[in-house]
């Protein structure tokens, strides 16, 4: 008897610790789903697309301005990301603008928020909103501006060809050098 019970205790030991498990792993996948910036981008265009049903219902009581900006910002900050995921490929050298973008990004989803919020209904803050978010622009397009710049410039250790090129030579001159000095005219 005792043995049977020992049995039972383990194999619900076990189940509990797969349905643990399988707990803790689909809760890790839904984290990683919600915080994926695709998932990001479709809440933002469909909020964009409620914005402009919002506008287009009641113009007369929305603030258009808002919304133009709302619009902006995003398109800026998707602007801002292709640029640095085109100087990363091109290895071009980016300073601190990792490490800044999540700050940026978040800010500008923010401000969008706001925005769309109040061009849907509006409460009496658009000046200080539309004063935000211009300056989120200025910083956003200057950033932007940088990057493309600095993509720009040729990379620091040359394309592949060129590198392969200075490989080949030296290779080349240590061969040289070598036969120079175990050759059949060399007197030791």
């Amino acid at each position: 008897m005792e043995l049977v019970l020992v049995l039972v205790v383990v194999v619900l030991l076990a189940v509990a610790g797969v349905v643990t498990s399988g707990v803790l792993l689909t809760r890790r996948a839904v984290r990683a789903v919600q915080a994926s910036p695709t998932l990001r981008r479709g809440r933002e265009l469909t909020q964009y697309a409620g914005t402009a049903v919002a506008v287009v219902r009641n113009p007369g009581r929305s603030d258009r301005t808002a919304a133009a900006l709302a619009a902006r910002i995003s398109a800026a900050g998707m602007g801002l990301q292709r640029e640095v995921t085109a100087a990363r490929r091109a290895q071009a050298h980016l300073g601190d603008v990792p490490e800044v973008l999540p700050q940026l990004t978040d800010e500008g989803y923010a401000l969008a928020r706001a925005l769309r919020g109040e061009a849907a209904a509006p409460t009496g803050r658009a000046d200080a909103l539309h004063e935000a978010a211009r300056a989120h622009l200025a910083a956003v397009a200057d950033v932007t501006a940088a990057v493309r710049a600095s993509a720009a410039l040729p990379a620091a250790h040359g394309s592949a060809a060129a590198v392969a090129a200075r490989a080949a030579a030296d290779l080349h001159a240590y061969a040289d050098a070598y036969r120079d000095l175990t050759g059949p005219d060399r007197v030791a």
